[in-house]
C-alpha cells in the first residue's frame, strides 16, 4: 500500500455528504473507522482495482486518523521509513465528525 495520496477526493467516505458517504450501508462508516483504529488500511476507492502493491491509502481515512490523533501501526511504520509524511497532507475542513 502507498501513501502519496494528500487530499480526499470529491467522493471520499470520510468527507461529510460525498456522494459515496451519504451512499454507504447504514453502520458502514462506523464499522469502516472501527477497523483503522484496529490497525487496518483503507485504500482509496479509486485504486481498488490496481495490484495491492499500487493501491493508495484513502487521503480521507489518513486525515481522520490523523485529527483524532489515532494514527495507525501502519501509517506509523511508513512514516519511520519515509513513505509518508502526516505533515503533507492538505487540510479539509469536511471530515467526518469523530466516531467513538
Amino acid at each position: 500500500m502507498r501513501f502519496n495520496l494528500r487530499r480526499p477526493c470529491k467522493d471520499c467516505p470520510f468527507i461529510q455528504g460525498s456522494r459515496t458517504n451519504t451512499t454507504l450501508a447504514e453502520g458502514r462508516i462506523e464499522s469502516i473507522v472501527s477497523d483503522l483504529m484496529d490497525g487496518m488500511t483503507f485504500a482509496c476507492h479509486k485504486t481498488i482495482e490496481f495490484k495491492s502493491s499500487e493501491q493508495e491509502h484513502c487521503a480521507g481515512a489518513l486525515q481522520y486518523l490523523e485529527r483524532e490523533e489515532r494514527p495507525n501501526q501502519l501509517m506509523r511504520i511508513a512514516e519511520r521509513i519515509g513513505l509518508y509524511d502526516h505533515r503533507k497532507l492538505e487540510q479539509c475542513a469536511e471530515l467526518i465528525e469523530p466516531i467513538h
